[in-house]
């Protein structure tokens, strides 16, 4: 009987420490963004355009830390660079807002850095250079990072590489004629907030 009894103490005790660690790895936050963006692929089985020239993103979002190790993200960036064809660069810019969700995986250390790695979906809405009709397309999306929360103020930096792959493909206008699917990147250095949720 006893032993039973000693079980049944010792699991409530666990329970009531593990209760209040378990609401601190549960928290919401806000994270804004800038840096550097350039596409890694070519437009054309040619090889002669492409959106290589570095251009700049910023955007923000929100994440959802369900526990310890997993937080649902959400985010939005808006992106520019300039279209280069044959080596030279065009004037032809193209701005891209991409919007997606994902699921991050981070590893919080006992030195306040957290690296973490994410995968998820969305889409890309194109705003073209001229008097064409904006277009949206499906995009994947993927990246890395490490953050560091200065202690006891929620407050975070981080650095981050962010990626997406879409299909370019049934534009107008300087992009008429293009059809191969992307891969585009940006790199980025940001700050967060942290709000604990219980």
């Amino acid at each position: 009987m006893w032993q039973r009894q000693t079980l049944l103490v010792a699991l409530a005790a666990g329970m009531t420490f593990a209760a209040p660690l378990a609401a601190q790895d549960r928290a919401i936050t806000l994270f804004a963004r800038s840096g550097g963006f350039q596409a890694l692929t070519e437009l054309n089985d040619a090889g002669t355009a492409d959106f290589k020239k570095v251009g700049f993103n910023v955007g923000g979002g929100v994440g959802v830390q369900v526990q310890r190790y997993i937080t649902l993200r959400g985010d939005f960036t808006f992106a520019e660079n300039e279209l280069r064809s044959s080596d030279v660069f065009t004037g032809d810019k193209l701005r891209r807002y991409f919007y997606d969700a994902a699921v991050q995986m981070q590893y919080p250390s006992a030195t306040g850095l957290t690296p973490y790695a994410f995968a998820g979906a969305g889409g890309v809405t194109f705003d073209q250079p001229g008097n064409v009709k904006n277009k949206s397309k499906f995009a994947g999306t993927f990246g890395l990072g490490v953050g560091y929360e200065l202690p006891q103020t929620g407050i975070g930096l981080f650095i981050e590489g962010k990626g997406w792959v879409y299909d370019l493909s049934k534009l107008n206008g300087a992009l008429a004629g293009y059809d191969k699917s992307q891969v585009e990147l940006g790199w980025s250095a940001g700050l967060s907030y942290r709000i604990p949720i219980s």
